[in-house]
């Protein structure tokens, strides 16, 4: 029977040695699913900000991209109104030219008709003097 005991006694230590070793190997498993959910907490993270950035960059490039073409709409206008400015521009020096050579020939016309119109006005006068002077004369003969 003491043999029994103890031979019961050394299996109960090496079944308690055993267990000792078990809940070691549980706490190391425990400690290192912790380290993995810490682990992963970080890298989860990391990767949800890199696709969000992924996204952000994306985004960036696309209104990038539309304001380059604006712009170049924009250039595109910009040029046709420098363009239609220009001939407007010579379009208003060749009506300024030309409106100063009709002034210009309205202004001799004007000169003219003046003339004209003293010269008939003169006539006007020497005939008066010449109907008044025949008219005294033959006042005078009768």
């Amino acid at each position: 029977m003491a043999q029994i005991k103890k031979k019961h006694d050394e299996a109960k230590k090496l079944g308690n040695l055993k267990q000792e070793e078990l809940e070691k190997v549980r706490k190391e498993i425990e400690a290192l699913n912790v380290q993995e959910v810490q682990a992963e907490g970080p890298t989860h993270e990391m990767h949800s900000k890199l696709q969000m950035l992924q996204e952000h960059l994306e985004e960036t490039r696309y209104k990038t991209d539309e304001e380059l073409f604006t712009k170049h709409s924009y250039m595109h206008m910009l040029d046709r109104m420098k363009k239609d400015f220009i001939a407007s521009k010579i379009q208003s020096q060749e009506n300024e030219q030309a409106l100063k050579n009709k002034a210009s020939v309205l202004d001799l016309e004007q000169q003219k008709q003046r003339k004209i119109k003293e010269e008939r006005l003169q006539s006007k006068a020497i005939f008066e003097g010449l109907m008044e002077n025949i008219s005294k004369q033959q006042a005078d003969r009768q």
